[in-house]
């Protein structure tokens, strides 16, 4: 779970996190992807990071991958520095266009970054044959990658950071060029990843498959963290409508958390409470405190919603 208080060490640790780009365009005005970004991530759950085009999401990844160096704070992967044999170790990471030599075959690929992980011989044998297996790439084990469509090389980039079983999986648009029989075999594959203990972190803008999969989100925009989804549990995401008769108990103009007035007339009043995970003490109060409720609606909201609401209260 994305976590701020865990006293386990974390798999991921951001702490006040700042990339800028330096323009090599003659440019004088820096970039700023990454905005005093702070998280903590658990273990054993699926993660996703959603925002628009720019919002900070790749450089997220590759910053906990290693891959460039943050402009200011620090990020820790499995309690060591991002950038360490430790934390790498610890991870494996597939682009948003994963690339091959193209002469390779599938199976010398996985040999390859096999032995890179410092596997025996007969460990890499093993470990190329259950990846062939597990990502369904047997048939094509033995064919230059030259020849491999889009979908291919993204399950064979899959299969190679599954490698000596990581603790961390980073994922950019993992689901690109994948068929539909391909996104429903991902999905039983990271689930499986999930069971066994291990943190998934996917940036995708397919928001629907992303609720599917996913348990905690983070929504990013122009370089911050904008809301963490996890403070809501998936399917309690939504508003709490209750309509009552202005006869009761008066609320005055401003209303006691966590009642927000949606309308006031002579004949009734509308509220609504953000989250849905209390629907009974929150109704079952106000009965108490003599509210005479006339109409009680649950509005669910899911990811893409939350999405549009969000980022349109933020562009407004």
């Amino acid at each position: 779970m994305v976590d701020g208080e865990s006293q386990t060490v974390p798999v991921i640790e951001c702490l006040e996190v700042t990339k800028v780009y330096r323009s090599r365009t003659g440019r004088k005005v820096p970039v700023v992807a990454l905005d005093n970004v702070s998280l903590r991530v658990g273990s054993g759950t699926i993660i996703g990071l959603i925002g628009p085009n720019g919002a900070g999401k790749t450089t997220v990844l590759s910053l906990v991958a290693g891959l460039i160096f943050p402009t200011q704070g620090s990020i820790r992967v499995c309690g060591h520095p991002a950038r360490s044999l430790e934390a790498r170790r610890s991870l494996g990471y597939v682009p948003e266009s994963p690339a091959f030599l193209s002469c390779y075959t599938a199976r010398a690929v996985l040999k390859h970054h096999a032995a890179l992980h410092g596997l025996s011989r007969q460990a890499i044998l093993a470990e190329t044959d259950r990846l062939l297996a597990q990502l369904r790439l047997e048939e094509y084990a033995d064919r230059a990658v030259g020849g491999f469509s889009l979908g291919m090389r993204q399950r064979l980039a899959l299969a190679v950071a599954l490698l000596d079983n990581p603790r961390l999986l980073l994922l950019d648009e993992p689901s690109n060029g994948l068929d539909p029989l391909g996104v429903i075999e991902l999905r039983r594959i990271l689930t499986e990843i999930r069971q066994s203990g291990a943190t998934v972190i996917i940036s995708s803008h397919r928001l629907g498959e992303l609720e599917r999969l996913t348990s905690d989100y983070v929504f990013l925009n122009q370089g911050r963290i904008v809301k963490f989804g996890g403070e809501t549990p998936p399917g309690q995401t939504g508003r709490l409508h209750i309509e009552f008769l202005p006869d009761g108990p008066h609320f005055g103009e401003e209303l006691p958390a966590p009642y927000r007035l949606l309308e006031r007339s002579e004949t009734r009043v509308i509220v609504a409470v953000d989250g849905l995970r209390d629907v009974p003490n929150v109704v079952s109060s106000l009965v108490k405190a003599g509210v005479l409720i006339t109409a009680v609606a649950l509005e669910r909201q899911d990811v893409e919603q939350t999405f549009v609401r969000l980022y349109q209260e933020r562009a407004s």
